[in-house]
């Protein structure tokens, strides 16, 4: 192994100044190689070196202050990662300072589409330019009304779901209840069509004296109720144009009717029947 140098010839006799010669170019020839680094003295800027105990090429920075690693010389493409693609061992570390117009992780003929750092543990994505959705803690999130689509078996079709326009507060919806059921509007139509809605509570219209329960052509067969409570309040009735409430009750052997307005409670008169 030729001795390191500083490629400096000395001013001294013919044999010395040979000596010299030999050192620089077996130096040049050998890539100042040495089994630890070198100090100081011993470098000028841009000078080449090997180590040869970690295999490590190295050149002088230009202020002559340290080594800047080239490669591992035992090593196909000196340990670095082909243009043409490879296998990484170690993390892939990317600009912090990108953003949804430039992002960090992009594309030759696409460059505003990518992954960037949004802020700490955010990760966002971008297309054209714009942040579409960002990834974080708390799961992933869709911007601007984004849709998530699930597209059929020929992906000719899609159903799709987003947030409305505005909404007051966040809202959650859970997927699965807690019994493993998922409701949806056509399961809440199914039960309606063709079982007992049983475990339900109240049922109030969006608006008053405006929707019906069943129609002239489609009757309920029974009404099941306690207590009857009537009252067109806010109109009037065909008979006098005067508007009223009334409950009607069940007795042991009457039926009794309560004129809510006044308090006046009536009896209805039964004839019994065979």
């Amino acid at each position: 192994m030729a001795d390191v140098t500083n490629y400096t010839i000395e001013n001294a006799s013919g044999a010395n100044v040979r000596t010299d010669l030999n050192a620089v170019f077996g130096a040049i020839q050998s890539s100042n190689s040495k089994s630890t680094d070198l100090t100081s003295s011993q470098c000028v800027a841009g000078m080449p070196f090997l180590n040869t105990t970690s295999k490590i090429l190295k050149i002088r920075n230009s202020s002559n202050g340290a080594f800047t690693e080239i490669g591992n010389i035992d090593q196909a493409n000196l340990g670095l990662l082909s243009k043409s693609g490879g296998t990484m061992t170690g993390q892939l570390l990317l600009d912090d300072l990108a953003s949804a117009t430039s992002p960090a992780l992009s594309f030759d003929t696409d460059t505003d589409l990518g992954l960037f750092r949004q802020a700490a543990n955010i990760m966002g994505f971008s297309s054209a330019g714009t942040e579409a959705m960002f990834f974080s803690g708390d799961g992933i999130t869709l911007k601007a009304q984004n849709e998530i689509r699930f597209s059929d078996s020929d992906s000719s079709h899609y159903v799709s779901v987003s947030a409305p326009a505005s909404v007051s507060s966040n809202r959650t919806v859970t997927l699965p209840d807690a019994g493993g059921v998922v409701v949806t509007s056509e399961t809440i139509v199914d039960q309606v069509n063709n079982q007992d809605l049983t475990g339900m509570r109240s049922i109030t219209p969006v608006a008053n004296n405006v929707h019906n329960l069943g129609s002239t052509t489609l009757r309920w067969a029974n009404l099941f109720v306690n207590d009857f409570n009537l009252s067109n309040e806010g109109h009037k009735n065909d008979v006098d144009g005067t508007w009223g409430s009334y409950t009607i009750q069940e007795g042991v052997e009457d039926l009794f009717l309560i004129n809510q307005r006044n308090g006046k409670k009536y009896k209805f008169v039964l004839q019994e029947v065979s």
